[in-house]
């Protein structure tokens, strides 16, 4: 076996074409002699870094984990490392680590903005993949789900079971985002017929970590439910603020799904294991990261996306014990 193969194998990373049995053989021997490549050395030689970088504003939202394991699940097999970046929703941080991305030369960057108006372009020529529609940075590629769509599958839900004074809960995310899931339920009331009860939309903080949205949909939901004409039905715009209406709603003795029917949006863990377990519109979160890195391993090869730059992708409503005919 010649010093060439050994060495594409050990500083090549996973894209590198070699035999499988081959780099097998290599990285026994390597192992066995206790052998860990210098990647300073190689990074230098190559200009690559074997690193990729991953930044999203919430580390304590249940919606991210998934969607960071689909990423590094695409990245690890090509020899990739993934730095995660976590900003709380602080704009500072969230500038603070772009510029730790360009001083540390990572080779690639999925983002999911907490700002509409980063500077994005001291950047260039690192490729970046957005995480999410991408509304705000139409120049880069993105991958997200289609929350439009799935506002429209639950709420076309709830009229199927007689609903129809449905309230809106909506914040704790990206204010485009949150804006246009807003549009969708007036689109609706449009469509089927019926004017919009502005007094049944509820708005809580926009771009603060879960704990803190928790205190602010339970302030939404009750002063929905403590309306002498409350909605019988609620939609939350992602399941954290649904268990928190699930919680005010079993503090004043309000039946789920009996007196009140409930959606989520995301499908968290926890939205399978509430009592009753919450009825939710499925994300693909996986998905979303697995894509999004197979689209930035696409761009760090040189090759262009064409065609396929944005992808949006498919929600789907999951019925569970949190909704049932309206009876009043």
């Amino acid at each position: 076996m010649s010093k060439a193969t050994v060495a594409r194998v050990m500083n090549g990373g996973g894209d590198v074409s070699v035999k499988e049995d081959t780099r097998k053989r290599v990285l026994a021997a390597a192992k066995k002699v206790g052998y860990v490549p210098n990647r300073i050395a190689a990074s230098m030689r190559s200009q690559r870094t074997y690193s990729v970088a991953i930044s999203i504003p919430d580390i304590s939202n249940p919606f991210y984990p998934a969607m960071v394991r689909g990423a590094q699940d695409a990245l690890t097999p090509k020899g990739y490392n993934l730095l995660m970046f976590n900003n709380d929703w602080d704009a500072k941080t969230e500038s603070s680590h772009i510029d730790a991305m360009r001083k540390h030369m990572v080779d690639g960057i999925l983002l999911s903005p907490a700002q509409s108006d980063l500077d994005l372009a001291a950047l260039s020529p690192t490729p970046v993949v957005i995480l999410g529609r991408g509304l705000d940075y139409p120049e880069f590629p993105s991958v997200g789900n289609d929350s439009v769509g799935g506002i429209k599958l639950a709420l076309n839900r709830f009229w199927e079971l007689g609903h129809r004074r449905i309230g809106l809960i909506t914040g704790g995310s990206h204010r485009a985002t949150a804006s246009s899931r807003q549009e969708a339920y007036y689109q609706f009331h449009e469509e089927k017929g019926i004017a919009v009860a502005e007094a049944l939309i509820a708005w809580t903080e926009f771009g603060v970590r879960t704990a803190d949205s928790i205190g602010f949909a339970r302030e939404a939901a009750t002063a929905l439910l403590m309306r002498s004409d409350r909605p019988s039905a609620i939609l939350a715009s992602n399941d954290v603020l649904a268990l928190a209406v699930l919680q005010v709603a079993r503090a004043n003795d309000i039946r789920v799904p009996e007196e009140l029917s409930v959606i989520g949006m995301d499908d968290i863990f926890s939205a399978s294991v509430s009592a009753p377990a919450l009825t939710t519109v499925a994300k693909q979160r996986y998905e979303n990261g697995r894509v999004a890195a197979d689209k930035l391993l696409t761009l760090m090869q040189g090759k262009s996306l064409e065609e396929q730059k944005n992808t949006l992708l498919a929600c789907r409503l999951i019925e569970r014990e949190t909704t049932c005919p309206c009876r009043y």
